[in-house]
């Protein structure tokens, strides 16, 4: 009688630690969840914020382009002197040969010719 007594009280020590440790896992499995899905929540909130001052850099960045543009619409001799243009001292024209042949990789070296006039 006294063995069956013993082996019933060991059988109720496992049944209390496994019931801790699987009380463990989940509460534990359930921060996890719970810190996760914060995780997420945050990380959208932010994507959504990049994306607004993505959309206002875009809006700035296309004012300036715009005011450069039409700040630099007009083009005078003495704003190409100062932006380094020069005149060209000779005129060169670009004529091409007038085969029906198109350039490629197999092409000869002369089915495209430059010539200068002066």
């Amino acid at each position: 009688m006294q063995r069956t007594l013993t082996t019933a009280l060991r059988y109720d020590v496992y049944v209390l630690r496994t019931t801790v440790a699987l009380a463990a896992m989940c509460a534990l499995s359930v921060f996890l969840y719970c810190s996760f899905l914060l995780l997420a929540v945050v990380h959208t909130a932010q994507r959504t914020d990049a994306g607004r001052q993505i959309t206002a850099v875009t809006s700035r960045l296309s004012d300036l382009e715009a005011q450069y543009l039409a700040d630099t619409k007009e083009l005078t001799p003495d704003r190409a002197t100062a932006l380094g243009f020069v005149a060209p001292t000779a005129m060169a024209t670009v004529f091409t040969a007038p085969s029906g042949v198109q350039l490629g990789y197999n092409q000869p070296a002369g089915a495209l010719s430059i010539t200068a006039n002066e």
